[in-house]
């Protein structure tokens, strides 16, 4: 993607993050103004509260027959009617399977098995369908290549092509490699688990040794702050390109705190600071790194 593609992307996530905000949604909701203002086709597409239907769902021991289907954010359907989904080396995925009876009922506590073959990782963060039928995982992009992910129940499976994209490839700066510094890789091996309204994280045991620690890491800076210097930011495994979804997702991003700042930047920075992993956090955020600083390259 080059360079002012990528801005503009992320200028617009700002304006949406403004958009949505509940006193802009609020006015917006209340005003006929606002609705007349939707076109014939958007009025069409959006449903009513009277066009939603409940479906009961099926229990999984009573189900006869399964029917398996893809979802994705951004999946789409080749020629061959393949589910594809590009990404991003190092960037997240969202991806899930409904499970229906033939007649279109959700299967409720259906156990799939899903497999991933190739590069990338597979996180599942539900075991069974919930009451609308989905169970939902999330894929983390390779190596560059083509991998897949196999989701089956039953006699029924469906297939996910994985087209991991280099950041080369994509029109990205790379990450150089630092010699004494802490890799991403090493980093996103860390396993995240979701209690309630907080995370669990599980690191390799080369991360916790580093825990209280000076390192290096280099990344990509996503600005926090309206100032050109920033003092607390994200540093993240890939080029950001929305502030909804952080590259990578939670082990995929680190939050800095600088107190001489650190001037934003649209590419690759290396910093230097007192590392600390979060075995708990509420806020998405399981790496810290204090009193950073700016290392030349």
């Amino acid at each position: 993607m080059p360079q002012t593609s990528w801005c503009n992307t992320r200028l617009a996530c700002v304006l949406l993050a403004l958009l949505c905000s509940p006193a802009l949604t609020t006015q917006a909701a209340d005003s006929e103004q606002a609705r007349g203002s939707l076109s014939e086709f958007e009025l069409n597409v959006t449903p009513s509260e009277e066009d939603l239907v409940y479906v009961e769902p099926v229990p999984a021991s009573g189900a006869k027959g399964f029917v398996i289907t893809g979802v994705g954010e951004y999946s789409y359907l080749d020629e061959q009617g393949r589910y594809f989904v590009d990404v991003l080396e190092r960037d997240q995925a969202y991806l899930g399977v409904r499970i229906t009876t033939p007649a279109g009922q959700p299967i409720v506590g259906a156990m799939p098995s899903i497999d991933l073959q190739g590069s990338s990782t597979l996180e599942l963060s539900e075991l069974t369908s919930a009451e609308d039928g989905v169970i939902r995982f999330r894929v983390v992009g390779g190596q560059m290549g083509l991998d897949t992910v196999t989701a089956s129940i039953g006699e029924t499976s469906i297939k996910f092509m994985i087209n991991v994209i280099s950041l080369r490839a994509a029109g990205f700066p790379e990450l150089k490699s630092v010699e004494g510094s802490v890799g991403w890789s090493e980093l996103m091996q860390a396993r995240i688990e979701y209690q309630d309204f907080s995370m669990v994280a599980t690191f390799p045991q080369s991360v916790q040794e580093r825990s209280g620690k000076q390192v290096k890491i280099n990344g990509f800076m996503l600005p926090l702050e309206p100032q050109l210097k920033q003092k607390r930011f994200l540093l993240t495994s890939n080029p950001p390109s929305c502030f909804f979804h952080i590259p990578g997702g939670p082990a995929g991003s680190i939050e800095v705190f600088a107190q001489e700042g650190i001037e934003a930047s649209w590419d690759p920075i290396l910093v230097e600071g007192r590392f600390e992993p979060q075995a708990t956090s509420e806020t998405g955020v399981v790496y810290q790194l204090y009193e950073a600083r700016l290392v030349d390259q």
